[in-house]
């Protein structure tokens, strides 16, 4: 027996092995450090917004229902009067779906496209002075900082004399409290109108720094172009979809349709905003 050859044989053999073991090593975390930079996310709440990955701020389980409106799947969101007191909310009454913010992928120096829809139904109600609140609000959906206080990063809102809709900024060295003298920044999209789709459109990049930028498009138009800090600084953030309001008496609600990330425009699909102003397919 020639105990050289045999020798070279085992040797190449555990060569061949190790090669192949470290391959299947290699395969298997490929994936997990490309879905750390730039995963596509989607939910279009056909069936579940916990399968989605969507956690419950709310009083009650019912506040909470899957609907379809206008020819769309989305999820309800629900107030009824007393829901204070709801994750934070104080004396505002609450019914908010959040992502966790690793689901959302929100840290400094990470590029996102977003896109999301929402309709305000028949019982929506509009903000409303009251004995309590002379300056009363209400948030649609946000990018929630990870902090405990102030403004979120980003938002949609509604509020002003009389109530609009609007868009709103809120980042940099210093956590905004959002009130008149705040670094928060603001851009009117127009009057609420119910019982119609409005579909977003946002580009982003993360930074607690200058080379942050925020782009936004309603329905196809764009609103903002902004240049700047995205976050606070130390901070990430995390999405939310939101039914977040100063108390108006009366039931309030919010539907929210499908969200999507990617890693370019292209990766979101048709929206409203290649298609023109028509509906989404």
């Amino acid at each position: 027996m020639n105990f050289a050859c045999a020798r070279g044989a085992m040797g190449r053999t555990h060569q061949l092995q190790l090669l192949a073991a470290l391959i299947a090593v290699a395969a298997a975390l490929a994936p997990r450090v490309h879905a750390g930079a730039d995963a596509r996310f989607a939910c279009g709440f056909e069936t579940s917004w916990s399968a989605c990955g969507f956690g419950e701020q709310a009083r009650a389980r019912d506040r909470i229902s899957l609907i379809e409106v206008a020819g769309r799947s989305g999820v309800r969101l629900r107030t009824l009067p007393g829901d204070r007191e709801i994750a934070g909310s104080g004396e505002a009454e609450r019914a908010d779906l959040a992502l966790s913010p690793e689901a959302t992928g929100c840290v400094e120096g990470r590029e996102q496209w977003w896109a999301h829809s929402l309709l305000f139904p028949s019982d929506y109600e509009l903000p409303v002075v009251t004995a309590a609140d002379s300056w009363p609000w209400g948030v649609v959906f946000d990018f929630h900082h990870t902090g405990s206080t102030g403004q979120a990063n980003f938002q949609v809102d509604v509020a002003d004399f009389p109530p609009r809709l609007r868009f709103a900024i809120s980042a940099g060295p210093v956590v905004s409290s959002g009130a008149p003298g705040s670094p928060t920044r603001r851009w009117e999209i127009g009057p609420i109108v119910k019982n119609r789709w409005y579909d977003f459109v946002y580009h982003v990049k993360w930074s607690a720094h200058g080379d942050g930028w925020f782009d936004a498009w309603v329905d196809g138009k764009q609103i903002v172009h902004y240049l700047g800090p995205t976050l606070y600084a130390g901070q990430g953030c995390y999405l939310k979809l939101a039914n977040y309001h100063t108390p108006v008496g009366k039931p309030v609600s919010v539907v929210h349709g499908r969200v999507m990330r990617g890693p370019t425009r292209e990766a979101l699909g048709p929206t409203r905003e290649a298609l023109g102003s028509g509906p989404l397919p």
